[in-house]
């Protein structure tokens, strides 16, 4: 730090100081505000003007405290800056969560370009009100844009009315609050804001519609079709790619997992076994966007993980026992690659993989979902998962949501119908009939168990 100079002059009855630092001609005043000390440029070299500068800049940080009013005000797109970083480095440090990514993106596309320019602590209702139209108009534009450089898709290119144009969904905006949180924790931390001074972040988002799913016979056609779809791939990288893509589908689909940052980063030092009352089961231990979780995986699988090891002739002679018990530190889904200048990198494979399961739906028949008309991604096989687990398994919502690393309001949020569906008979008093139903069942298995004898 530059040494300050000798040269030092008390001002306001000594409760602050004028003084030079050695790189620098200006003057700059020295003061305590909210139990801090505060170092301040006059941006002058003159001593009478320093003076007359640096009393207004103490006696208004002094104004300021007695409002409890942060001392130093700084732009939004400074402190959005240091949120960044600090999540970067989170993310380094392998502490971060998957939604940073996201939170990034959105400060970087729409916080920082709306907000950039004001001070953190003069962000008013008034001022989300305007970002909030802002908002409606930029995305839609950056839609229209999207799909002009899209030769497949025929959209109309020109910007449509304000009262035609597509609202953000609440998933959307609940990003964009969380991204907005991220900055204002920021600013409250380093002094820059108050909490009187939060703005209340409204969420009058679209509520998201049905999300397409697939059907016990949809997914049998799904299943049964993918090893004539393997053996019809090109010899080569096609062939390793298909495969590997096989085992991904039908381990999203008997997992839950989310496909990309759940699925992609793991590695194989996160499958084990586990034994729970004398049962041995496979477990995987997976980081999202809620974090770290344990997922148990049905047993049927078991042998697709296995597969996936064999694939590797390294593994190749190992038992899967044996193998899982050398918890190699290696990739699960990714596959090797080489960038330009040779160096080996594993690729993240989540947008491959998706535009490959997207022309195997067509080829199969499922690509588009009858009862929403929407077409059917990857993350349709969690869905998937979620709606068999409580229409066949009759897992608990709390255990669904627990192993699916999402909350129980989400759940019922978007199974809500199908949980009452299940609960017709319970709902409209069934009791009596079913049980007279089952006993009758019952009475003819006995007679048929019979004639065998």
């Amino acid at each position: 730090m530059p040494q300050k100079s000798e040269a030092t002059v008390h001002i306001l009855e000594k409760k602050a100081t004028l003084f030079k630092r050695s790189l620098t001609p200006h003057w700059h005043v020295r003061f305590k505000a909210h139990g801090k000390w505060y170092r301040v440029t006059t941006k002058t070299d003159d001593l009478k003007e320093a003076k007359d500068v640096a009393v207004k800049i103490v006696t208004k940080a002094w104004h300021r405290e007695e409002d409890n009013l942060p001392i130093v005000s700084k732009r939004f797109k400074n402190v959005a800056h240091l949120a960044i970083q600090r999540m970067k480095d989170a993310e380094s440090a392998r502490q971060g969560k998957a939604t940073y990514k996201t939170y990034i993106q959105v400060l970087e596309k729409y916080l920082i370009p709306f907000f950039g320019n004001y001070n953190i602590d003069n962000i008013t209702q008034a001022l989300m009100n305007d970002f909030d139209k802002w908002r409606v108009i930029e995305m839609n534009t950056k839609r229209e844009k999207k799909n002009k450089d899209n030769p497949k898709k025929k959209l109309a290119v020109t910007v449509a009315k304000p009262s035609e144009m597509r609202l953000p969904s609440a998933s959307v905006i609940n990003n964009h609050n969380s991204a907005l949180n991220r900055v204002f924790d920021e600013a409250l931390e380093r002094g820059y804001m108050t909490k009187l001074q939060l703005p209340f972040l409204r969420n009058e988002g679209v509520k998201s519609e049905k999300r397409p799913t697939i059907t016990v016979d949809e997914y049998t056609t799904l299943h049964r079709g993918l090893k004539s779809w393997v053996e019809d791939a090109r010899s080569g990288n096609e062939t390793k790619l298909r495969n590997i893509l096989r085992d991904y589908i039908l381990i999203l689909s008997h997992t839950g997992i989310r496909s990309g940052t759940e699925a992609m980063n793991l590695k194989w030092h996160d499958v084990n076994f586990f034994t729970k009352n004398k049962v041995q089961y496979l477990g995987i231990r997976v980081n999202g966007k809620t974090g770290e979780r344990h997922v148990t995986v049905r047993h049927a699988a078991i042998r697709y993980f296995d597969r996936l090891r064999s694939m590797n002739a390294k593994y190749a002679k190992l038992s899967f026992s044996d193998f899982l018990k050398a918890r190699h530190d290696s990739y699960v889904f990714r596959v090797e690659g080489k960038t330009r200048s040779g160096e080996v990198v594993y690729k993240d494979m989540t947008t491959a993989f998706g535009r490959m399961f997207s022309r195997y739906l067509e080829r199969v028949g499922l690509h588009i979902d009858k009862s929403t008309q929407k077409p059917r991604t990857l993350y349709s096989l969690r869905h998937m998962y979620a709606t068999f687990a409580l229409t066949y398994d009759r897992m608990s919502v709390y255990t669904l949501a627990e192993h699916m690393g999402t909350s129980v309001k989400m759940i019922e949020d978007h199974y809500g119908q199908l949980l009452l569906k299940d609960k017709a008979a319970e709902i409209a008093g069934d009791k009596e009939f079913f049980l007279a139903k089952a006993k009758r069942e019952e009475s003819k298995k006995r007679k048929i168990q019979n004639l065998h004898l």
